[in-house]
């Protein structure tokens, strides 16, 4: 007796598809002099994609000869971390504070491709490392949007 198969999330039955959750990690570096105020984009996630969650934890402190600041995350959506001041992330074990919007940490699904962004704001920083994590589910196989679809059977 027991379940033998394991069906994923979004109504498939389709053993062992792409509808489970993929975490993405990697580590974003700030190069001594490399890294002047802007927005790099890292990665673009399809239509249609569930994003979960982000986080970032530093590793390395990050330093500026000025008040820089520092968010990551999807621009524009409710997925963006608030503007951390240098001074809430130059110790090691420092997690990004919360959210631009009252909604971050809710569930959110691309309405077009978008990219994850590392945002240096106001001054460069000068040093510093952070391991980044995106929680997401991709678009259910042959279905990249997030338009509901309604189909009446006779």
């Amino acid at each position: 007796m027991g379940i033998t198969r394991y069906y994923p999330v979004q109504g498939s039955n389709k053993f062992e598809t792409t509808s489970s959750v993929i975490v993405d990690t990697w580590r974003m570096t700030s190069a001594t002099g490399n890294s002047a105020a802007g927005t790099r984009a890292f990665k673009t996630y399809p239509k249609g994609a569930c994003v979960l969650a982000i986080r970032g934890i530093v590793t390395t402190a990050f330093a500026s000869t000025a008040s820089a600041t520092l968010q990551i995350g999807f621009t524009g959506k409710t997925q963006l971390s608030a503007a951390a001041a240098k001074t809430s992330i130059d110790a090691v074990g420092d997690v990004l504070p919360g959210s631009a919007t009252s909604t971050y940490g809710s569930a959110y699904v691309l309405t077009a491709d978008d990219t994850f962004d590392f945002i240096v704001g106001t001054a460069p920083l000068n040093a510093g490392a952070m391991d980044v994590s995106v929680a997401y589910i991709p678009p259910p196989d042959g279905e990249a949007d997030s338009t509901f679809k309604s189909y009446t059977i006779t």
